[in-house]
């Protein structure tokens, strides 16, 4: 390998490692959050006063300090009261925020101490608001200040590390593997790869300016559209004989295809038996598994297809 070569991989290297890794560790290193819990509440004001029923919604938080976020829709007139209890339904509470018709707010627990937490909503009528029966929509979502390690991403930075050396090594192995034929392959799968990409950039802009509180995050659509702009971009250059050199075989590459594709789906399918959390970093595992799962079986149906051409030659 030429001393030109070997700085570029060297240094290709350096900083898909330190970005992988980066990425892994952010991911990994995250506040516990919870989803929005979002519903709605009857309030029914009458002469003698307001009637409402509404259990008390349960927060499991990690660490001391724990901050909601509360959104209210409710008839000018009617104000909301929160109220958080740590330990028990029954203990003494600890907040009490007032929230005057259609508000927002952020209530902060300083004490939690990885003690359950429980938020009840009361009711509050003027004597300005008929008596009739009102709907009271709540938007809540509670978040802790302290970081959990999450190990399914830190093991997807991993592979995704070991792959991205692996194709570096061997892409700057040899400067002139690939014919004219090839490189013309190669550009043109490049380019129908960024228009894939693109694709899902535009069409995830577009859902989440039409649907509300769209589940998919910019994480996910960051990540997701690269893998799957390179999947996109191996396969249309391996069927076209363009993805490998001259010299070179697909062996080592099918087989860390395959290990990729089984360990990222092993790691996302743990969700669904009921180990875990299915958030945003599962999902870009699942993302993961099914594009180098697709890959190793495109790359298994080519050598096959390969093998028997080649039998069929010899006889």
């Amino acid at each position: 390998m030429k001393k030109k070569t070997l700085a570029s991989t060297i240094l290709s290297i350096i900083i898909v490692s330190v970005v992988i890794l980066a990425a892994g560790i952010r991911s990994a290193l995250q506040p516990e959050n919870k989803d929005y819990i979002q519903f709605s509440n009857t309030v029914t004001v009458t002469d003698t006063g307001i009637e409402y029923e509404i259990d008390p919604i349960h927060f499991e938080p990690i660490g001391k300090k724990v901050t909601f976020e509360v959104e209210i829709e409710e008839p000018e007139g009617m104000n909301t009261v929160i109220i958080i209890r740590i330990g028990a339904p029954n203990s003494k509470s600890v907040v009490i925020e007032r929230i005057e018709g259609s508000n927002t707010a952020k209530i902060k627990v300083d004490d939690a101490d990885d003690k359950d937490l429980y938020v009840e909503f009361g009711h509050e009528a003027s004597d300005s608001l008929a008596p009739s029966s009102y709907n009271v929509k709540i938007k809540l979502n509670g978040s802790s200040d302290a970081l959990k390690l999450h190990s399914t991403p830190m093991m997807l930075a991993a592979l995704l590390l070991v792959f991205g050396i692996y194709v570096i090594v061997t892409t700057n192995r040899n400067e002139s593997k690939y014919d004219e034929r090839q490189l013309a392959a190669r550009g043109k799968a490049a380019m129908n790869a960024l228009i894939i990409v693109l694709m899902c950039c535009f069409t995830y802009g577009c859902l989440s300016m039409s649907v509300k509180n769209f589940p998919i995050s910019m994480y996910e659509v960051g990540i997701g559209s690269v893998i799957v702009g390179s999947t996109a971009f191996a396969i249309m250059c391996d069927i076209n004989d363009a993805f490998f050199g001259l010299s070179e075989r697909r062996s080592k590459f099918l087989a860390l295809s395959w290990v990729m594709g089984i360990l990222a789906l092993f790691g996302a399918g743990m969700t669904f038996l009921g180990l875990g959390k299915f958030n945003e970093i599962t999902g870009t595992g699942l993302v993961v598994g099914i594009c180098f799962f697709l890959l190793a079986i495109e790359l298994t149906v080519k050598s096959s297809i390969e093998k028997k051409e080649a039998a069929d030659e010899e006889s």
